[in-house]
C-alpha cells in the first residue's frame, strides 16, 4: 500500500510537471477537428468566407500532427523517472494518451477532408488526399519546430514569417527533416487507425443493428 501510494504521488507529480504545455498543444490540436468539423461536416457552400474558413483551418492543421514532435520531452522524464513503475504507468501511458488524442484530431480532420474533395473528385484516392494533407502538415512542423512559427504568425507578422520560412527551407538539414516527420505522421496515424478500427466497426454494427420492438 506503501509503495502504490507513492507510485500514485509520483506521477501525479509527473502529470502536474507536463499539464500546462500539454493541455496547450492539445487545445492547438482540438482548433483544426473544430473547424473542419464547422466548415465540412454541415451541408454547406463554398463562399468567400467559407474559402476564409479553410484557410484558417489549413494554417492550424499541422498543429495536430505536432505532438509527435513533443515526443523529445519524454526523453528527459524517462531519465528522471525515480523508478521502473513511474516510467511503465506515468511516463508511458502519459506520453501515449498525448499523442493518441492528437492524432485522434487529426484523423477526425483528414476523414472530412477525404469526404469534401471527393465529393468534388469522386474517383481520387484516399492514399492520395491523405498523403497530400500529411506531406501539408509535415512542412509546417517542421517550420513550427525549427523555425519556432505558430500559426497566427503569418498574420501577425507576415514579413518576420516569411523570412523564418525561406531560412528554415533553405538550411541543407530541411529535406531530411521533412521526410522524417512525413514518415512519422502517415505511420503514426496508420497504427492509431488500425487501433481504432476495431472499435469503429463495433460501433457501425451496432448503429446498423435493428432495433428489438
Amino acid at each position: 500500500m506503501g509503495y502504490t501510494r507513492w507510485l500514485a504521488g509520483e506521477i501525479l507529480d509527473l502529470v502536474r510537471d507536463n499539464r500546462f504545455w500539454m493541455t496547450w498543444n492539445l487545445t492547438l490540436a482540438f482548433v483544426p477537428a473544430f473547424l473542419a468539423l464547422l466548415l465540412f461536416w454541415p451541408p454547406h457552400r463554398r463562399t468567400f468566407s467559407w474559402w476564409c474558413g479553410v484557410a484558417v483551418f489549413v494554417l492550424f492543421l499541422p498543429n495536430a500532427p505536432y505532438v509527435i514532435t513533443d515526443l523529445v520531452h519524454m526523453r528527459g522524464d524517462a531519465a528522471n523517472a525515480a523508478s521502473d513503475g513511474v516510467l511503465v504507468f506515468g511516463v508511458l501511458p502519459l506520453y501515449g494518451a498525448f499523442v493518441a488524442v492528437g492524432f485522434g484530431c487529426f484523423l477526425v480532420c483528414l476523414e472530412l477532408i477525404v469526404r469534401e474533395v471527393r465529393s468534388i473528385r469522386p474517383t481520387i484516392s484516399r492514399w492520395s488526399i491523405e498523403l497530400t494533407t500529411s506531406a501539408v502538415c509535415a512542412l509546417g512542423i517542421v517550420l513550427g519546430r525549427l523555425a519556432r512559427l505558430n500559426s497566427w504568425d503569418t498574420v501577425k507578422d507576415p514579413r518576420r514569417t516569411a523570412e523564418q520560412i525561406f531560412t528554415t527551407l533553405t538550411w541543407k538539414g530541411s529535406p531530411f527533416a521533412f521526410a522524417a516527420i512525413l514518415i512519422a505522421v502517415v505511420v503514426t496515424t496508420s497504427v492509431l487507425r488500425a487501433l481504432l478500427a476495431p472499435l469503429v466497426a463495433l460501433t457501425a454494427r451496432a448503429r446498423d443493428r435493428p432495433g428489438v420492438a
